[in-house]
């Protein structure tokens, strides 16, 4: 389990976002020495994790996430931890299709881009508010 570590940068942060989970991780070290290199001081993570994160409904997974946040911190790297919900998992699209948007011609989307979730869906609400509090709490 990564330790949480005081937020502590002088000044304004200095970053970007960070998605290490859509590669391998054979490049994370390379990645944290450019951060060093380029001065990044702090880098949003999290943002389209939520399948890695709840690999399945309920079951949740933390490891690749605590050894992210571990390098960032290992390397001097503040983060600024994300709510996954811009890209629901597949499994949760195959138990809740009513949560995919509908076009102005009554056709239901297909899952597997970015933010292609309807917000005001029910079961997206719910799914959104249980992997954020899971985040918080952990």
């Amino acid at each position: 389990m990564s330790t949480a570590r005081r937020l502590c940068v002088p000044g304004i942060a200095y970053g970007g976002d960070y998605n290490p989970e859509q590669w391998p991780k054979d490049v994370w070290a390379e990645d944290m020495r450019l951060m060093r290199e380029a001065g990044v001081t702090m880098v949003s993570v999290g943002i389209f994790s939520w399948a890695l994160l709840e690999p399945s409904e309920g079951v949740y997974d933390f490891s690749r996430m605590d050894r992210i946040l571990d390098l960032l911190h290992e390397n001097g790297i503040d983060a600024d931890l994300a709510t996954p919900t811009a890209a629901p998992p597949a499994w949760f699209f195959k138990a809740y299709p009513e949560a995919l948007p509908v076009d102005r011609d009554g056709h239901r989307l297909s899952y597997g881009s970015r933010q292609t979730f309807c917000p005001s869906s029910p079961a997206y609400r719910r799914a959104a508010l249980r992997i954020a509090e899971v985040l918080a709490e952990r």
